[in-house]
């Protein structure tokens, strides 16, 4: 396996895309986290991460080797939304 993964990352409304090399090593919240950052996203919003080629929601504690993202795999990042009361 290689150290680093080639990836598109990409908004849920696909209005924001960006090609990135990534360490297999950094974890899914990490990635979310600059990804909000980097792209301006609302801070009272939480946020999760998908892979496109399989559909499976990534799990923020794990890393992207351990949770099978693959190279050139495209992830989409989408808001949790919460009902209302």
């Amino acid at each position: 396996m290689s150290d680093s993964l080639s990836l598109i990352i990409r908004s849920a409304d696909q209005t924001r895309k960006a090609a990135v090399s990534l360490p297999a090593v950094l974890s899914v919240e990490q990635l979310l986290q600059t990804t909000q950052q980097n792209w301006n996203l609302p801070a009272n919003t939480s946020y999760a991460m998908r892979v496109e080629r399989t559909g499976e929601q990534l799990d923020p504690a794990t890393n992207l080797a351990s949770a099978g993202v693959e190279d050139n795999d495209v992830l989409e990042v989408y808001p949790i939304l919460e009902a209302g009361c």
